[in-house]
């Protein structure tokens, strides 16, 4: 809890980051909406009324399967999601540089947007080349996963139960390794951007693993509560009171995911005073 309480108020001196944060999810939200809308909708207006026969309905199939066949709106749907997939990968390791950089250069009397923006600009190069390492380690499971994943589906199908608890655990498996692979890079890119070396932030993440998983558990349960009652907020005041709470909510997460890191940052901090 300590760390918890360090971290709180480092988060409440990024205050402004998570507003930013809020504002770059809110437009994501926007245009990811907007696209899957625009190819939606027209497809949901086409959908044939219920009539005495089944007829109707598998025209619409039989056209729908038609007009796969003719893969432009295909591709160019595809290419767009695929592009801002893209762009979020690039704007990801640019935003862990900024919060990173002000927890580290962290004082009263600077502005933490200033921070934010100096770290984008000096922190990049590290930062993206951490993520990248994380990516392909968190990812590199899904080699044997997913063909495997592919043959329990089939197995399923066949009336294997058994198939899904094994899939189960395996994505479970996948999980925690994609989560030690994080925090792992994550103190060790801590350790060389203060330039106390990478292999002492390791050891001391190993050493205080336990710790390191409690602070997720905590504020990882904490935001889940929040998200829960959020959303069960929005689901029985529905209207413009349901509205508000649902779009409010991007910063409540924005807030905490900065909290989070903020309280592993102290745990580290300790570990590089010593």
């Amino acid at each position: 809890m300590t760390y918890i309480r360090s971290g709180w108020s480092s988060a409440v001196k990024q205050l402004p980051i998570a507003i930013l944060l809020f504002l770059y999810r809110l437009l994501w939200g926007v245009f990811l909406y907007k696209t899957i809308h625009s190819a939606i909708l027209p497809i949901l207006q086409r959908y044939p009324e219920p009539g005495p026969g089944e007829l109707s309905r598998l025209l619409f199939f039989v056209e729908g399967q038609m007009g796969l066949q003719d893969s432009s709106q295909l591709r160019l749907y595809g290419g767009l999601l695929a592009g801002m997939m893209l762009l979020r990968l690039l704007l990801t390791p640019l935003i862990r540089a900024g919060i990173y950089h002000g927890l580290l250069e962290e004082r009263d009397g600077d502005g933490a947007g200033w921070l934010f923006f100096e770290g984008i600009r000096k922190r990049w190069k590290p930062v993206s080349l951490f993520f990248l390492a994380e990516l392909v380690l968190g990812l590199l499971p899904a080699w044997w996963l997913l063909p495997e994943g592919y043959r329990r589906s089939i197995l399923l199908l066949n009336g294997d139960h058994h198939s899904l608890w094994i899939s189960g655990a395996a994505l479970l498996g996948w999980g925690l390794w994609f989560y030690l692979v994080k925090k792992l890079l994550e103190y060790a890119l801590l350790g060389w951007l203060s330039g106390t070396g990478l292999a002492p932030s390791l050891l001391w993440c190993l050493k205080n693993l336990a710790k390191v998983i409690w602070i997720s558990l905590l504020l990882g349960g904490l935001t889940l509560l929040i998200s829960t009652l959020f959303t069960a907020g929005s689901w029985i005041w529905t209207g413009i009171l349901g509205l508000i709470l649902h779009q409010t909510y991007p910063l409540i997460g924005s807030f905490l995911s900065i909290w989070h890191t903020a309280s592993q940052f102290h745990l580290w901090k300790e570990g590089s005073n010593k």
